[in-house]
């Protein structure tokens, strides 16, 4: 775990503008059945950063053989959540950088909050300086935490194209216990990554199976 690389960085509220001024940050992205790229069939993408210079997110929904606990002991954590949870697969860039998402800002004061109840660790130096027990420990009763391996990024205007293409379908990611469209941030603790795909679609109005069906997308991936 360490800072993001140069197209990828966070920019924050003064960060550089999105060409054509529309930002995805606080939406998934899901990917439309013709996006051919192996990488990203049938993805749940959470996007974390989209400027000008470029954008990253996290595949929700693509779970790996190894188990958190496992990951947790390699790094210096330890893992108090269901032992049958398994890390996911971020994405196709840097497969062995790691990345914790969680709800609880008190664990990591340096976390970046994603939205009020969404918080992104890339460090544990502040975790462990923070804990008070030698061992921090992740996944305590009462609070969610998933990790992650590796992450999906776009250059500079790729994002824009891909998403004028009709490569991905934006779903909103709106705050706990609001009405409307979209999924929050509860749908993604409690919905099995199998059902991700669809559920978010479907919350935005979209029947999967006209998907299925329709002649969208260019057929190409971020980058791997």
């Amino acid at each position: 775990m360490s800072d993001e690389p140069e197209a990828a960085t966070p920019e924050g509220p003064d960060g550089a503008p999105v060409r054509g001024g529309v930002s995805l940050v606080q939406h998934l992205l899901c990917a439309v059945p013709q996006l051919r790229d192996p990488n990203f069939v049938r993805s749940v993408v959470l996007m974390i950063d989209h400027s000008r210079k470029g954008a990253f997110g996290l595949i929700l929904n693509h779970p790996l053989p190894t188990g958190i606990a496992e990951m947790a002991s390699a790094i210096g954590l330890e893992w108090v959540g269901p032992e049958e949870r398994q890390v996911r697969l971020g994405g196709p860039v840097e497969p062995s950088r790691g990345f914790i998402l969680h709800d609880r800002p008190e664990w990591d004061p340096l976390a970046d909050a994603l939205t009020p109840e969404l918080f992104l660790t890339t460090s544990l130096d502040a975790v462990k300086a923070a804990s008070d027990t030698e061992t921090p420990r992740l996944g305590a009763a009462g609070t969610h935490a998933q990790a992650y391996l590796g992450y999906a990024g776009w250059g500079a205007g790729q994002l824009e194209e891909e998403m004028a293409s009709g490569s991905w379908m934006p779903v909103p990611l709106r705050p706990d216990g609001s009405e409307g469209q979209g999924v929050t941030p509860t749908w993604l603790w409690d919905t099995d990554p199998e059902a991700m795909w669809a559920e978010a679609l479907r919350s935005i109005g979209i029947d999967p199976a006209w998907l299925v069906g329709a002649g969208l997308g260019s057929g190409k991936g971020p980058q791997a």
